[in-house]
């Protein structure tokens, strides 16, 4: 099955990624779709736009992760999957990150969805700026 995993500076398409893991033998698709919201515990106020930073190998990390998910949760490759990570500024509502799963049952697709997402948000050296409608801004992220 196929297996994508992109670090993007441009609106991430979601109805293509969908397209990207369907197919006859996927019964399921299961997705993950993080977009920009108006708060966060780490700021003191609204939040109005963010900017996403990354490592210079952010790609080859991005790829790794999917990868090694993949081979723990769906050793025989039944499932595609398809993640990608925005980075640059991104208004409230802007997608920045998108995980979708296609496979021939939901449990899988659930799974693997889920194990992708955790692994990205764990391990992806991605560190996000939180600007804030007051003028401030605060940095979140750091720790990875």
């Amino acid at each position: 099955m196929t297996r994508s995993a992109w670090i993007a500076t441009e609106p991430i398409d979601l109805p293509a990624m969908l397209t990207s893991v369907s197919g006859p033998t996927h019964g399921a698709v299961a997705s993950f779709v993080g977009q920009v919201r108006d708060h966060d515990p780490e700021a003191s106020g609204e939040v109005v736009a963010l900017r996403y930073t990354c490592h210079p190998d952010a790609q080859a990390f991005i790829e790794q992760i999917v990868a090694a998910t993949c081979a723990e949760h769906d050793p025989e490759g039944a499932a595609s999957v398809a993640a990608t990570h925005r980075i640059g500024d991104l208004d409230v509502g802007d997608l920045a990150l998108v995980v979708v799963v296609g496979s021939a049952h939901r449990d899988l697709a659930f799974t693997l969805c889920r194990a992708v997402v955790e692994a990205i948000k764990f391990t992806l050296p991605v560190w996000k700026q939180q600007f804030e409608a007051d003028g401030s801004h605060a940095w979140s992220g750091l720790s990875c």
